[in-house]
C-alpha cells in the first residue's frame, strides 16, 4: 500500500463515520470523531512508503479502529464495535471499494492490539491531505506497533519487524525495554520468552559487526 492508498482510505473512513455520527445527533464539527490505526499500516505515518522496507507496505488492510468521545458513548450502544462495523461494511474486504481501489479497512477495536503501557500518550496525529471532515486521526508509535507484532510473531510479524530493525528504523535495545512495559495477560510467559529470542538474535548480530 502506498501513502495516497493508505490516505484515500482514511479519507474515505471518515466521512463515513461523520455521516453515521451526524445522523445520531453528534455536532461533528464540535466533536469530532478519533480513529486510530493500530496495524501495519500504522507505519506509514512515521516513513515514507519510497524510504521504508518493501516488506512493511506490502499490506492492502489498513486495520482500523475507534476511540469513542462521551457523544459516541450517549449515541451509539457500542460505539467501538457500531463503527469498526460500520466501516467493514463499506470499506472492507469484500467490498465495492476493495474491488475498486485494491485496498481495504478492517473494523476492529482498540483492544483488539496487546499493547505497552501508556501507548496512548505516545500517539502520532496524522494530517490527512484533502480530508473534509474534522476528524482526528492517530497511528501507533513505530516501538509500540512493533511491540504489539511481538505479541504475535507469526511469521508475517517476524519479517516485519525484522525488515525495520535491519534497515536500522527501530533500535532492538528500545525495542526490548517497549515489550517488557506490557502488561496484557494475554501476551504469556512463553509468549515473551519467544519475543526474547527473536529479539536476542538481533542483538548478537550487533554485538558481533
Amino acid at each position: 500500500m502506498n501513502r495516497e492508498q493508505f490516505y484515500h482510505l482514511l479519507r474515505a473512513s471518515a466521512e463515513i463515520v461523520e455521516n453515521q455520527r451526524a445522523i445520531r445527533g453528534i455536532d461533528v464539527n464540535a466533536k469530532p470523531a478519533r480513529i486510530l490505526i493500530i496495524g501495519s499500516q500504522s507505519i506509514l505515518r512515521s516513513w515514507d512508503d519510497g524510504y521504508l522496507p518493501a516488506y512493511t507496505t506490502r499490506s492492502v488492510e489498513v486495520d482500523v479502529a475507534f476511540m469513542p468521545t462521551a457523544e459516541d458513548e450517549y449515541a451509539f450502544d457500542m460505539p467501538g464495535q457500531d463503527l469498526a462495523d460500520l466501516i467493514e461494511g463499506y470499506l472492507g474486504e469484500e467490498t465495492r471499494f476493495r474491488d475498486s481501489f485494491k485496498v481495504y479497512a478492517q473494523g476492529v477495536e482498540t483492544g483488539t492490539a496487546i499493547l505497552p503501557m501508556r501507548w496512548e500518550d505516545r500517539l502520532v496525529r496524522l494530517e490527512v491531505p484533502g480530508q473534509q471532515t474534522r476528524t482526528k486521526i492517530y497511528c501507533l508509535d513505530p516501538y509500540d506497533l512493533c511491540a504489539a507484532k511481538l505479541t504475535r510473531l507469526e511469521e508475517k510479524d517476524r519479517l516485519y519487524v525484522g525488515s525495520l530493525v535491519e534497515a536500522g528504523d527501530i533500535d532492538v535495545d528500545k525495542l526490548r525495554e517497549r515489550v517488557a512495559m506490557i502488561r496484557d495477560s494475554r501476551f504469556t510467559i512463553p509468549l515473551r520468552a519467544q519475543a526474547q529470542d527473536f529479539l536476542n538474535v538481533f542483538a548478537i548480530g550487533k554485538t558481533h559487526c
